[in-house]
C-alpha cells in the first residue's frame, strides 16, 4: 500500500491543473477569444486533514483551449485512510486541455489513472468568477483503503 501513496505523489501533480480537461488529449492549437481561466493565480490548496500548501497557476485560455504550469509548494498531506498518509513533495507541471464553449468559467471532469497497479479515479470541479477560482478534486481511492480525501483551494489572479 505504500506504493500506493507514492503514487499519489504524481497524481496530486496532475490535480492541480484545476482547468485541464484530458491532459493527454490536447488540442493541435489554442486559438480564439480570451478565457476565463487566462492569467495568473495564487492560493492555497487544503487538505482534510488540515494540511495546506501554496499553489500558483500560470495559464493562457483562448477559446476552449487552457495551457498552463502548476507550482505547488511543501505542507500538503494525503491521508489515504488505510492505505496510509504521506506529504506530497513541492513540484510543478505542465498541462494542457479544454474547456466547455458554452460554460467556459465551470468545469467539471474526470480523470483515471493506474497507481502502482491500482486504478484511482480524479473528479474535479473548477469554477472561475471574476479573478476568484474555486477548485474541488476528490480522489476517488479503492475501498479498502476508506474514505475519499477532497483536496480543496480558492486562488486569487494576480
Amino acid at each position: 500500500m505504500k506504493k500506493l501513496l507514492i503514487g499519489l505523489f504524481a497524481l496530486f501533480g496532475l490535480l492541480a491543473m484545476t482547468a485541464v480537461n484530458n491532459v493527454s488529449a490536447a488540442p493541435a492549437a489554442a486559438t480564439g477569444k480570451i478565457g476565463p481561466y487566462d492569467g495568473t493565480f495564487h492560493g492555497t490548496v487544503y487538505a482534510p486533514d488540515g494540511s495546506e500548501a501554496p499553489m500558483s497557476l500560470d495559464m493562457t485560455h483562448r477559446g476552449s483551449v487552457v495551457e498552463g504550469t502548476v507550482f505547488l509548494g511543501d505542507g500538503l498531506t494525503i491521508d489515504a485512510g488505510m492505505c496510509g498518509q504521506a506529504a506530497i513533495p513541492a513540484s510543478s507541471i505542465e498541462a494542457t486541455g479544454t474547456t466547455s464553449l458554452t460554460n467556459p468559467n465551470k468545469l467539471s471532469t474526470s480523470s483515471v489513472f493506474e497507481v502502482s497497479g491500482i486504478t484511482v479515479k480524479v473528479i474535479l470541479d473548477s469554477a472561475v468568477q471574476g479573478d476568484t477560482l474555486t477548485a474541488k478534486a476528490k480522489i476517488d481511492l479503492p475501498w479498502l483503503c476508506g474514505g475519499d480525501p477532497v483536496l480543496t483551494g480558492t486562488l486569487q489572479r494576480a
